[in-house]
């Protein structure tokens, strides 16, 4: 059992080496210039360890965005926490998903690759499976609260996918722009507009 167990939290160790070696590669070289010799090398393990792990690139470039995905919604929910509201939490979720999306590696990673290597379907699924939910679940707080209209679960999610939306071509916008901090304050005047136009309907 102790040796099962050691052989567990070894593979775990490796597994963790590999997504983080892999993150900082797909960073900086993008998915097509990040080859796995150069990531087993980094992450000190054999391509076998890697191939024991994860079926292929693809396989460990999805496993490097779902962690990425976790932890940006991690901290959208964060800045929301302390809103009085969930009307203000909600914009405090998107400012601080904007302000996510001035990190060139977050959007070189999550907004202008993933939709291309993962396929646009895998992609809108884990925008699905994170975002939207973060996002659905304040507005259906907000409707509960009489703070915003409709509360049902069906409508939640449809201005949650109508905001990611704004929210994931502003970043395109200023992950792209040759001033991003400039773009950004444009993008998140737009934002507040949307989002108000959304509440008054």
């Amino acid at each position: 059992m102790e040796v099962k167990n050691g052989r567990a939290a070894q593979g775990e160790v490796t597994q963790k080496a590999l997504r983080a070696q892999a993150r900082k590669l797909f960073a900086q070289k993008g998915y097509s210039g990040a080859n796995t010799g150069e990531l087993v090398r980094r992450a000190r393990v054999t391509k076998g360890a890697l191939y024991h792990h994860f079926a292929n690139k693809r396989d460990l470039y999805l496993a490097v965005v779902e962690d990425m995905e976790r932890e940006l919604v991690e901290r959208i929910e964060a800045a929301g926490a302390a809103a009085p509201d969930p009307w203000k939490r909600l914009h405090a979720m998107c400012r601080a998903y904007l302000d996510s999306c001035c990190d060139p590696n977050l959007t070189r990673i999550l907004v202008l690759e993933a939709p291309v290597v993962l396929g646009w379907k895998a992609w809108c699924n884990l925008e699905q499976k994170y975002e939207v939910a973060a996002f659905a679940r304040c507005l259906a707080q907000a409707g509960a609260a009489g703070i915003s209209q409709g509360a049902s679960p069906e409508r939640a999610e449809t201005l949650a996918q109508v905001i990611l939306g704004a929210l994931t071509t502003g970043a395109r916008v200023i992950a792209t722009a040759v001033d991003p901090g400039a773009a950004r304050k444009e993008v998140e005047k737009s934002i507040e507009r949307l989002l108000s136009g959304l509440r008054a309907g």
